[in-house]
């Protein structure tokens, strides 16, 4: 592929609360390590900010959580600290959706604290930050439509950015198969007229 193609930056957009979305977070942060490509991580509110006692009650905890990770995104990000939540979010969704851990914002405040990050304690629990949270959904839209959710994943080549809902897996794909999808993201990119692509999920997240 072309040089101008190559990848120099990857912007991951997320909902914790999303099993999906943690599934594509495990591919892509193997995916850049082991390619030296630095990951952002910016805000994706499923909810889109509604108040969390307007959302069906089975959803408020996840939603709780989740809205206490963006914020941290969102923080983190304005400081140049994208690694803080790749590590806030790693601990946090492996509790969840690979162990047994209810989602809450008192989870999201003992992987904080696990990452040693006590500084970002009240960062969690910021309303003025649900501003820039939103903002940051918007520009993930940007990239991939106002029909889209979580996850969005934006590349960043010499020939600009381009980015895409998804992709969506399920389980995370690993060896040469992860190495495949990174080539077909990749190839997907490079071509301006490629839009979109999507079949029928058949398996559970």
């Amino acid at each position: 592929m072309s040089k101008h193609f190559d990848v120099t930056a990857v912007t991951f957009y997320f909902d914790s609360a999303c099993p999906w979305t943690w599934r594509t977070a495990r591919w892509l942060v193997d995916a850049t390590e082991r390619r030296g490509i630095p990951l952002s991580y910016r805000a994706f509110d499923l909810t889109d900010g509604a108040p969390l006692d307007e959302l069906p009650a089975k959803r408020r905890p996840a939603a709780a959580g989740s809205r206490c990770l963006l914020r941290l995104a969102e923080a983190a990000h304005a400081d140049g600290r994208d690694t803080l939540t790749g590590t806030v979010y790693a601990a946090y969704g492996a509790a969840v959706f690979d162990g047994d851990a209810d989602p809450s914002p008192e989870l999201a405040e003992r992987c904080l604290a696990e990452a040693g990050a006590a500084t970002y304690a009240d960062v969690l629990h910021d309303a003025a930050l649900d501003r820039p949270v939103a903002r940051a959904r918007e520009q993930a839209q940007e990239f991939s439509g106002e029909d889209a959710g979580s996850p969005v994943t934006v590349l960043t080549t010499r020939r600009g950015e381009r980015g895409f809902f998804g992709p969506v897996v399920a389980p995370t794909p690993t060896g040469a198969e992860a190495d495949r999808l990174w080539d077909a993201l990749v190839g997907a990119v490079s071509v301006p007229q490629f839009f979109e692509l999507r079949a029928r999920r058949t398996a559970k997240p």
